[in-house]
């Protein structure tokens, strides 16, 4: 009931086998396993066959079944487009990524990972908390209370983080402002706050930092 839009078909990714493809598709053939999104939230995937555009179809890696196929391409997107491009995160720099035991926030370990970034994250319990830290993340805190913020600054000797990939809400967003570092970037992935007409304090932007 938060979100105000008519409701969604569901199914916004899947994985499957080329039947057919279009006048003037050259990368894609029939056979083809294939992992895809789609471009519309009121088309819904969850179907026997789908018509798409080819730039929403990629070919899916080998080591992937289509099981697992069909999982990846929203949360690796959402990461990589999260990190990458607004929070134009480089190696050497800290992130701190919320939710790190869900699909989104594995993919964005991956990503900061290979980006050569330093990882901070938080999850919702304490098995969640010893699978991110068998993923090699070794600053793992509590994502439940505000606590997290006096973790992020002792792991980062007081200065804070350069990106933080928020999915938290109410007042953890302003626990999460507050441990960014001058110049950081926060970027938002959470829809509660925003169709809640939630407040934002503008304090904090005396670091000369960005909202995403």
């Amino acid at each position: 009931g938060l979100d105000p839009a008519e409701p969604l078909r569901l199914g916004m990714e899947c994985a499957g086998r080329v039947t057919a493809v279009g006048e003037g598709v050259q990368d894609l053939h029939p056979g083809d396993e294939v992992l895809a999104i789609t471009p519309s939230v009121r088309e819904g995937l969850l179907a026997s066959e789908a018509v798409l555009p080819a730039e929403a179809v990629l070919r899916k890696p080998a080591m992937l079944s289509l099981e697992e196929a069909a999982t990846t391409p929203i949360a690796f997107l959402t990461a990589y487009y999260g990190l990458v491009e607004l929070g134009r995160l480089r190696a050497g720099e800290w992130v701190l990524i919320h939710a790190g035991a869900g699909g989104v926030g594995l993919a964005a370990i991956e990503i900061a990972r290979a980006t050569g970034a330093r990882i901070i994250a938080t999850v919702g319990s304490k098995e969640k908390e010893e699978f991110v830290r068998s993923r090699g993340v070794a600053h793992v805190f509590s994502s439940r209370s505000g606590e997290f913020a006096a973790g992020v600054m002792e792991a980062t000797g007081g200065r804070g983080v350069d990106v933080v990939l928020n999915s938290l809400s109410g007042e953890l967003i302003d626990r999460g402002l507050e441990v960014l570092a001058p110049y950081g970037r926060f970027v938002e992935l959470g829809k509660r706050d925003v169709y809640e007409d939630r407040p934002l304090g503008m304090g904090v932007f005396r670091k000369n930092i960005s909202f995403h």
